[in-house]
């Protein structure tokens, strides 16, 4: 029981909080939802999903590392598909999403087959996902200025939640890349992993406030209001 009210307190339960009412949210108004944010309440219940297996796995059996590989081939998966609908179609991702997406793929499972074994810290493969992602984020952010948005509403909300990929991955890769020597260390470099955690509360509630907008988003006046 101590331990349950431990993780009930602990700050990384915060972001799975978050988590949950953005889940809630999305499947409420799924039907409202465009395209593209479906696949971000997607994300949204994978993650939940993986956060709460987690946290059962490290309880019961203190190793809950082989789901943090699975998260991150998923994290890769979903992303590209995200950022697929919203970049313009001249975007070399766009133009080569097959090729780029199985290339993935066929890493992050080369990684953990052959370099970082299920049961270790997946360092390489989540630096790689973070850098991918950091990437799309950035072709959006320079290219969003001559993409075709049919509403204000939706243009805004995407760049709301950009921002916040850029804010969250562009602070945590450089933790995942020090991972490794913070093992090395003996847990001397934890207070990284707190600021994570802050990194992830903050993404997780602009996800949330980005869900919102779109799904209360203002209705035009009709022609007798005015």
């Amino acid at each position: 029981m101590h331990e349950f009210w431990k993780q009930v307190y602990d700050i990384a339960t915060l972001p799975l909080c978050v988590l949950l009412l953005s889940c809630s949210l999305g499947l409420r108004y799924w039907r409202r939802l465009p395209p593209p944010f479906r696949i971000l309440v997607a994300y949204a219940i994978f993650n939940v999903c993986i956060e709460i297996a987690a946290r059962l796995c490290g309880y019961f059996y203190k190793q809950n590392l082989p789901l943090l590989h699975l998260y991150t081939l998923g994290e890769f998966v979903l992303f590209s598909f995200f950022y697929r609908m919203i970049l313009s179609k001249r975007s070399l991702f766009s133009r080569h999403f097959l090729l780029f997406l199985t290339s993935g793929i066929i890493l992050i499972i080369l990684n953990t087959a052959f370099l970082q074994g299920i049961f270790e810290f997946n360092s390489y493969s989540k630096t790689l996902v973070n850098i991918v992602v950091i990437l799309f984020a950035l072709d959006y952010a320079f290219a969003f200025s001559d993409l075709d948005e049919p509403e204000p509403f939706y243009g805004k909300a995407l760049r709301l939640f950009n921002a916040g990929v850029l804010i969250y991955y562009s602070g945590s890769i450089f933790i995942f890349m020090s991972s490794q020597f913070e093992l090395e260390t003996g847990g001397a470099l934890l207070v990284l992993w707190q600021v994570n955690v802050v990194l992830n509360l903050i993404f997780q509630i602009i996800l949330l406030i980005s869900l919102w907008k779109v799904i209360y988003r203002p209705r035009k006046l009709s022609s007798l209001q005015l």
